[in-house]
Parts: C-alpha cells; structure tokens; sequence
C-alpha cells in the first residue's frame, strides 16, 4: 500500500458504489462483504492501510450518502484511537 492515497468520491451515489470504490483503493480482498462491519475487519486485519488518506468530494458525499459517510468517518476516528495515526483530509 502507498503511504498516500488519495480518493475521488464525487460520482458516488449509493452505498454499494462506495464500499466498490473503498474496496478498490484500499486494495481489499475479493471476498469483501461491503458493508461497515466487513470495512472494520478490513482495515484493522486484512490490510496494511496507508499513511495519509485525501477524500475528494467529500461534501457532495454528506449530502448524498449521511449516514454513510458520517459512519466512514467514525469508524476511521475509531481505527485512529485504536491503531494509532494516519492522516485524513476530507475536500
């Protein structure tokens, strides 16, 4: 994995659109279950996430996508806490 990785969410309008494309860029296994529990075992087990993550289109996914992307966001403050720092800036 880069140690920067920057993420294009400005097309996405459902869930399942961005749990392809966070699959995609973070270069998650094939048997990804797209959904918040299997992005949680993905990121704290099955891959070695980058140092740096930039969300771009980060407010078109607010007002598309609420409640996912306020989960995203937690659950990444949550890796934070627990596997200590990376960088994410949200465009």
């Amino acid at each position: 994995m880069s140690t920067e990785l920057i993420i294009n969410l400005t097309n996405i309008k459902t869930s399942a659109e961005l749990h392809t494309l966070l699959m995609e860029k973070l270069n998650f296994p094939s048997f990804y279950g797209r959904n918040w529990d299997a992005f949680w075992d993905a990121i704290t087990g099955l891959i070695e996430m980058p140092e740096s993550i930039t969300f771009i289109g980060w407010s078109e996914l607010l007002n598309t996508l609420t409640n996912d992307a306020e989960i995203l966001q937690n659950l990444l403050r949550k890796y934070c806490a627990y596997y200590g720092e990376i960088t994410i800036i949200y465009m």
